[in-house]
C-alpha cells in the first residue's frame, strides 16, 4: 500500500519536507533482498533508490544514525497480525541525504524509468462520507478492482485489512462455484 504524500505527511513547520512511503506485500526472499540492498548502501555510503507510483526516493545513509526497532503482535483479533518496524534517524544539516523526485514536482531526472514502477497497482485507504475508513485496490490504469466492502472504525483497521489482502492474495486460487 502506498500513501500519497500530502500536507499531513510533511513535518510540522516545514514547507519543504520530502515524503515517500512504500508498502506492499513481499515474499520473505524479496524482503531479504531489500534488506541486503539497504545494508550494501549503508556499508558503502552510496545512495539506495526506491520507486513507486511515479515517485522515486534516493537515500544516502550517513556514518552515524540512531536506529529504532519495534515489534508488536495483536492476537486479540480474528486474524492475528505481527508488525516489525525499523526506523533510522540522522542529522541532515544540508538536507541532501533524502531526495524525493517525481509526482509532485515533475522532476524525474533522478528517476529510473521502469515498467514495473509505471504499472503498479496500489491500495488506497480513505474516509467515506459516513466517517468510516475503507480500502480499495486500484489497478495501474486507475480502475478500482477490489474494495473493502465494509467500513472500519479507524484508519489503522482499514490498513490492517488491506495488508491482510496483500498477504493472502499471492496464495489465493480460483474456484468455480456452479
Amino acid at each position: 500500500m502506498t500513501d500519497t504524500p500530502n500536507d499531513a505527511d510533511r513535518s510540522e513547520g516545514s514547507d519543504t519536507a520530502d515524503s515517500f512511503a512504500l508498502e506492499r506485500a513481499y515474499d520473505r526472499t524479496d524482503v531479504a533482498e531489500l534488506l541486503r540492498e539497504l545494508t550494501a548502501a549503508a556499508e558503502s555510503g552510496r545512495p539506495v533508490t526506491f520507486s513507486d507510483d511515479g515517485q522515486t526516493v534516493s537515500i544516502t545513509i550517513p556514518d552515524r544514525v540512531v536506529a529504532g526497532l519495534e515489534a508488536t503482535s495483536d492476537s486479540t483479533t480474528d486474524h492475528p497480525v505481527a508488525d516489525l518496524a525499523l526506523e533510522l534517524e540522522w542529522d541532515d544539516p544540508d538536507g541532501s541525504s533524502v531526495r524525493v523526485t517525481g509526482r509532485d514536482d515533475g522532476d524525474t531526472t533522478d528517476a529510473e524509468p521502469t515498467n514495473d514502477t509505471e504499472r503498479t497497482s496500489r491500495f488506497e485507504v480513505y474516509e467515506d462520507a459516513a466517517g468510516e475508513w475503507r480500502w480499495r485496490l486500484v489497478h495501474w490504469n486507475g480502475n478500482i478492482i477490489a474494495d473493502s466492502g465494509e467500513g472500519y472504525a479507524s484508519r489503522f483497521n482499514a490498513e490492517r485489512a488491506a495488508r491482510g489482502v496483500m498477504r493472502n492474495a499471492p496464495t489465493a486460487t480460483i474456484q468455480r462455484r456452479d
